[in-house]
């Protein structure tokens, strides 16, 4: 079937542009794990494939590099906040070549696939769903046309503009059902990487690896399952703890990494045979000796059973050092709201659970604020916080619901009337508050760090020191523990004593900044509040947390050791420069 594109490469290659902006990764040199599984795939499948960076964040000079990347097709992964400096490039490189293939993929793309490719003619077919063999069928096509027409009619899973400029939208492909049969993902630029520490030559850096795919869960707020369900098959699929293990491996001695985040849903993901999965991967992981220090995501719902703390324990001596934990709120009205598995009993218990053991860093995921918002639900929050002492942290603090067009919720605020989606697709939708007070409120700490540099620091500066603590305490740093122990036990303990009464500073302020609000204060006097507090207070506890930071640091650089299984860089979204505006 006629499908209006004609290519003239006999042999077709793809370039895959990563366009990233400050927010979107941590280094110059990492690979999104999307893009790297279609590059590892189709090679495998003999096809040539380029991956190329244009960091776009560094200046226009990367979007003309980009646009003269030569190829046959082009191959993109759209995010939230890249799309316009993906289409700059994809106009020069149209303007040096007129019939490149553009593709166009990525999680943020379904309900906007279509507007996107109606609204922009150079953009020629987006893929929705899983990307390595959509991508491997177009390729394939594009052998098959040598040149001529290509048959975009046949490909499932993906959307095209056909000769009369209607958008076709083709069936579904099946969701892969066994992930080992994936390559690993390409990472191209790892071994240039100039992040190596200098006393062993370990990369400094965190890298990305998945062991699922899915989610169990179903949080109104949250996409994963909505994308999987494009698809057919089982939502969740979760790799063999051998083959998780052999990339791991192959991470460890191929480019001598040491530091990996696991950005899973979930890492403990389906219940029991879930948690007996993470038994073998991190039994394995002991069996080979590799020496990882490991970030995982889990559910506040799970590890609640006794027997679960020796579990944890076996994680920690695998090497899993942060444990980052959806909480999502202390109170139980939005969590119901949220349709979150848990209650506020068991983000309690797993919080204390996970505090007893002192084995390692414990972020929570908090929506501080959202649409349902009202005072009584902050002040819950705030008091939640504090009681764990997590009040200190101005991201937590200050963290609101991202609306993302392919969530439930959108659906239900949509259906009520209280979404505004913006006039072009890239646009995030903003919503309209309930509570004209928690509105108040909100946007009196919405986009703190972008509005108070001296806030972002403060939120790198906690999570650099207390990664810095908990990664001491892994097995693999045992000798660099033993070197500076003396040091370690002082600065810990002052640090600590220091959180604590931050964290009853800021407590108390988010209640004033409340009281203000219930007593219809002036804007000039938030505003005034605001300033002093963040200004001021924050200027003066910043360099508080920096010198006991620096100091462990500075114990580090005299004892010559390495940092290559302790350093994890912490980085703040796009979204910080401006904030995330609501209605």
């Amino acid at each position: 079937m006629d499908g209006g594109i004609t290519v003239t490469a006999k042999k077709p290659t793809l370039a895959l542009i990563n366009v990233m902006m400050d927010g979107d990764y941590q280094f110059d040199e990492e690979i999104p794990l999307g893009v790297g599984m279609i590059a590892s795939y189709l090679r495998q499948n003999e096809f040539p494939v380029t991956i190329h960076q244009c960091l776009a964040s560094q200046g226009p000079e990367q979007i003309e590099l980009a646009g003269k990347v030569g190829a046959s097709a082009y191959g993109f992964q759209l995010n939230i906040v890249n799309y316009q400096n993906v289409l700059a490039v994809v106009q020069k490189i149209k303007a040096h070549n007129p019939k490149a293939f553009i593709v166009l993929g990525g999680p943020f793309l379904a309900a906007l696939a279509e507007p996107i490719l109606k609204n922009e003619p150079l953009f020629d077919a987006i893929v929705v769903g899983e990307g390595e063999e959509t991508m491997l069928d177009l390729m394939e096509k594009l052998t098959e046309a040598d040149g001529g027409e290509i048959d975009l009619a046949a490909i499932p899973g993906i959307l095209w503009r056909n000769e009369e400029g209607n958008i076709v939208k083709n069936g579904q492909r099946p969701l892969i059902r066994d992930l080992d049969i994936l390559p690993f993902p390409a990472r191209d630029f790892l071994k240039d990487s100039l992040n190596h520490d200098k006393v062993d030559g370990g990369l400094l850096e965190s890298l990305r690896i998945i062991t699922s795919r899915g989610c169990v869960a179903n949080c109104n707020f949250c996409a994963v399952n909505f994308y999987s369900k494009l698809q057919k098959g089982k939502l969740w699929r979760g790799r063999s703890a051998k083959n998780v293990v052999d990339e791991l491996e192959h991470l460890v001695e191929t480019y001598d990494a040491h530091v990996v985040n696991f950005s899973d849903s979930s890492f403990d993901d389906p219940g029991k045979k879930g948690k007996e999965r993470t038994r073998d991967i991190c039994n394995d992981i002991i069996d080979r000796g590799l020496k990882i220090s490991a970030k995982v995501y889990m559910r506040a719902d799970s590890m609640l059973e006794d027997e679960d703390e020796d579990l944890l324990r076996l994680w920690k001596k695998a090497g899993i050092d942060v444990l980052i934990v959806g909480a999502e709120s202390g109170s139980d009205l939005e969590l119901e709201f949220y349709e979150k598995r848990a209650d506020l009993f068991e983000n309690n218990k797993i919080i204390e659970r996970i505090r007893k053991l002192d084995l390692f860093y414990l972020r929570t995921g908090m929506i501080m604020f959202g649409p349902n918002s009202t005072l009584g639900t902050l002040r819950e929050n705030i008091d939640f916080m504090k009681e764990w002492d997590l009040a200190d942290n101005p991201t937590l603090v200050s963290n609101a619901l991202m609306l993302i067009r392919d969530s439930k919720l959108y659906d239900i605020l949509k259906e009520e009337g209280r979404v505004h989606d913006g006039d072009n697709p890239w646009d995030l939708p903003k919503y309209d508050w309930l509570d004209p007070l928690a509105k108040r409120v909100g946007a009196h700490w919405d986009g703190i760090e972008g509005r108070f540099p001296v806030a972002n620091k403060m939120n790198n500066v906690q999570t650099e020191t207390e990664n810095l603590f908990t990664r001491l305490l892994n097995p693999m740093n045992a000798h660099a523990l033993d070197q500076v122990h003396d040091c370690y036990l002082n600065v810990k303990s002052r640090y600590m004593s220091l959180k604590k009464e931050f964290n009853v500073i800021q407590h108390e302020y988010f209640h004033r900044v409340l009281n203000m609000v219930e007593d219809n204060s002036s804007d000039e006097d938030l505003e005034k509040s605001g300033q002093a507090f963040f200004g001021n207070i924050y200027q003066e506890w910043y360099p508080r947390y920096q010198i006991l930071h620096d100091e462990l640091m500075g114990e580090f650089e005299r004892a010559e050791l390495s940092l290559s299984g302790l350093v994890f860089k912490n980085f703040a979204s796009a979204m910080v420069k401006d904030g995330t505006e609501r209605v």
